[in-house]
């Protein structure tokens, strides 16, 4: 994925919006999805359709929609000549969305708050559940999941609490995990970053700034400020070579009903090529 998307970047430069990049950083992820995630289930861009909405409410287009491929009826086909097959965008009913994913090229203050304002229109069917037995189904599964994917973090966003504050905002959005982070710039090993959002029973100040901490070391948190609730939130961004498999099998696991925090979904590409055999 970061080959192609390096390629792009380069070819960017020709094109009068430098947007081709971004079309191919989502394009490829939706490749790797599609080889990865079990044949049951089906990726593509485009939109989710629910009757409970009102004929004259816009429906977004989504960068990646994970649905039930075996089950789902596909509403529409948006297609263009000079678009290849897996380039299309489908309608697919909102029933049988299990995921929604907004990939971004960079991550940055602007990056994040588009992203999850983007995720954020998918509140009007983020209502319900609907109850198993309902005929009619208005709203996303029980199961429903959603986050954000970046392929660079850039140095002259390292210090970006900002950036890492917004993402307490997608806390409003039913199934929201956070954000998977592809490359570091300067990391000398193939380690990825994963977003997390945690909750303290006390105000906690950001550890971004802090000596040598950045949004490229170890391990970040931003700022969990005070407030009149007992619980307090903020997000985390942790590197780890491992953390893309984790991601990988995590999002099996959400869209699935089995996901358990604090434990691995999968033991299958955990470790590490460069610790120390000591």
């Amino acid at each position: 994925m970061l080959d192609s998307f390096d390629r792009a970047r380069q070819k960017a430069g020709i094109h009068e919006v430098e947007t081709y990049h971004g079309k191919v950083a989502e394009a490829e992820f939706r490749k790797w999805l599609s080889s990865f995630l079990p044949g049951k289930y089906g990726v593509t861009s485009g939109y989710i359709v629910s009757p409970g909405l009102k004929g004259t409410e816009k429906t977004p287009h989504f960068d990646v929609i994970i649905y039930d491929k075996l089950e789902s009826p596909i509403l529409w086909v948006e297609d263009y000549p000079d678009v290849s097959p897996q380039g299309r965008s489908l309608a697919v009913p909102v029933e049988y969305v299990r995921s929604v994913l907004e990939v971004k090229s960079r991550f940055s203050p602007t990056t994040v708050n588009d992203a999850i304002g983007h995720l954020g229109d998918l509140l009007p069917v983020m209502g319900g559940p609907d109850a198993i037995d309902e005929f009619y189904k208005l709203y996303l599964p029980r199961t429903f999941c959603c986050g954000v994917v970046f392929f660079d973090l850039k140095t002259e966003n390292q210090f970006s609490e900002t950036a890492m504050s917004k993402f307490v905002s997608g806390l409003g959005l039913r199934g929201f995990f956070g954000g998977l982070i592809l490359r570091g710039e300067g990391h000398s090993q193939p380690d990825t970053g994963r977003v997390g959002i945690l909750s303290s029973e006390t105000p906690l100040e950001s550890t971004i700034g802090r000596g040598k901490e950045s949004l490229l070391s170890g391990a970040t948190i931003s700022p969990f400020p005070g407030g009149a609730e007992k619980s307090y939130f903020g997000s985390m961004l942790t590197w780890f070579e491992s953390a893309f498999a984790q991601f990988a099998f995590d999002l099996i696991a959400l869209m699935e009903g089995r996901y358990r925090p604090g434990f691995l979904s999968s033991f299958h590409g955990m470790g590490s090529s460069h610790a120390s055999d000591n």
